[in-house]
């Protein structure tokens, strides 16, 4: 379902709210159109005796005006004119006294009633009966069998009639007739009437109920969202604001779990701080102390191994420098930039070339920069503060200068683009296969057989810089064809000046 993405997940609440309450409104609607079809079939049976009894009525009444006045006519022969009537007078007054009498009155004077012995047709009797179809034609019918005056279902040539009986006072009997299946039709299309609202109201329902889910579920949907899109050191509470309230106390738990963990976080890089500036005050008294022995007159062997001490604690310092680094560009909960702040790519690009350029310089580097010599270039700015993106640079570069053979060559290319600052490091050393390129980015990991001096911290101390940031770092070979070099691509967001 396109409203609900996670319909098919059998733990999904959608899918049971939806799937109970379908069932529910299943079962509710077949009981409901159910009870209302047998309630309208019975009363639509009811209403078609009703109907026959009616016409049977009316036959009577003309049957019963029809010989009042043929009585009144042979009075008026003998003399009789009605009480200071003329004889038209009394004539139609006779007429109309008959058509305009009561039910009941009628029923009284010329009806037998329903439990008088001579209130039913005899076998071999023969009736005239009227039909209801085909334009009230009447059937003489002679019966096989007695029948008492009311409704029955009778067959007659062949086919089966209801057929209403009411006997006169005088013993004439007077029937209508209906069609059994013109009188079944009828009564199913009412029947079918009476429970077609129901059971076109059923998927309605079930419409408006995930309608009214979708909107009742917004909210939740759109939490999702702003959690998913949150990088993974935003640890700020979220925002309670039009949240349900069913869900508020599940926020407001996850808010506090988010505070206690943001604290131990907090607590993590303060004890990493800490404890890589204790290694840093030891490490620098070594250094000294080992600088002043390889000033002492020393064998060429001792000379050697205090040479081998003196790069081990140099590495070591390396190593604290690049916890503290990565740590830092890890911490959370930074103020964001002002607007007329960001990082000038010329100015800190310049700066780390020019401190980088040494080393490159005795392994016979080729170091090159590409895309600052443009007017513009220095409004070109980064939404990122300076001392980060000269960490992304410092690592790339020292890394592709250490990876680069002797005589090797290293660009650095800036790109500028609408909204992004694209920066790529190329180099012409080995380059990373496709599936080490995800792993390289782990703190500590290094590739197999890699002979290069380093900690493995640099590249992950880009990711961590660069996923802060709102940008993306991603590898690939720097010559695609040899598949050699490395080519390093940092996209930031752009920083407009104001």
């Amino acid at each position: 379902m396109r409203f609900f993405p996670n319909f098919a997940h059998s733990s999904s609440i959608i899918r049971r709210v939806v799937v109970g309450c379908s069932a529910v409104l299943i079962v509710f609607t077949v009981i409901t159109a159910l009870g209302s079809f047998a309630v309208g079939y019975e009363a639509a049976k009811s209403r078609q005796d009703r109907v026959l009894k009616e016409v049977v009525g009316i036959l009577s009444r003309d049957i019963v005006q029809e010989r009042y006045r043929d009585k009144i006519v042979e009075l008026t022969r003998g003399g009789f004119y009605g009480p200071g009537s003329m004889l038209g007078e009394s004539v139609e007054a006779s007429n109309a006294e008959v058509l305009t009498m009561d039910d009941s009155v009628f029923e009284d004077s010329f009806e037998l009633d329903d439990d008088s012995p001579r209130a039913m047709v005899q076998a071999g009797d023969t009736v005239l009966v009227r039909m209801l179809h085909k334009r009230g034609r009447a059937m003489s019918v002679t019966f096989n069998r007695p029948y008492w005056d009311g409704a029955h279902t009778v067959e007659l040539f062949g086919k089966q009639y209801r057929i209403f009986l009411r006997t006169l006072s005088d013993g004439t009997h007077v029937a209508a007739g209906q069609l059994l299946t013109e009188r079944n039709r009828s009564i199913l299309f009412s029947a079918l009437t009476s429970a077609a609202p129901i059971l076109i109201l059923a998927p309605v329902m079930l419409l408006v109920l995930l309608f009214v889910l979708w909107k009742a579920l917004r909210p939740l949907k759109k939490l999702a969202g702003e959690l998913d899109e949150r990088r993974a050191e935003d640890l700020k509470p979220i925002n309670t604001k039009g949240v349900p309230e069913e869900v508020k106390r599940l926020v407001e738990a996850t808010n506090g779990l988010l505070e206690r963990v943001g604290e131990l976080r907090r607590r993590e890089a303060r004890f990493v701080a800490d404890a890589a500036h204790e290694l840093r005050s030891p490490m620098t008294a070594l250094s000294l102390q080992v600088d002043r022995l390889s000033e002492m007159p020393l064998s060429d062997d001792v000379k050697a191994r205090v040479q081998d001490i003196k790069n081990a604690i140099e590495r070591t310092t390396n190593l604290v420098t690049q916890l503290l680094a990565l740590k830092r560009a890890q911490a959370q909960g930074e103020e964001s930039l002002h607007p007329n702040e960001g990082a000038e790519c010329l100015k800190v690009i310049s700066t780390v070339i020019a401190d980088l350029y040494w080393v490159a310089e005795q392994k016979q580097i080729s170091l090159n920069v590409e895309g600052l010599e443009a007017s513009d270039a220095d409004q070109l700015r980064a939404d990122i503060r300076e001392a980060d993106l000269a960490a992304i640079v410092r690592n790339l570069v020292h890394n592709a200068v250490n990876y680069t053979q002797q005589g090797g060559s290293v660009c650095v290319r800036v790109e500028n683009t609408p909204d992004k600052v694209r920066i790529c490091v190329a180099d012409t050393g080995p380059g990373i296969a496709p599936d080490e390129r995800e792993r390289v980015f782990d703190p500590f990991y290094r590739i197999l057989g890699s002979s290069a001096p380093g900690t493995g911290l640099g590249l992950a101390i880009c990711r961590a810089i660069v996923d802060k940031a709102a940008g993306s770092i991603s590898l690939d070979w720097a010559d695609p064809d040899k598949q050699r070099g490395l080519l390093a691509t940092v996209e930031l967001p752009r920083r407009r000046v104001l």
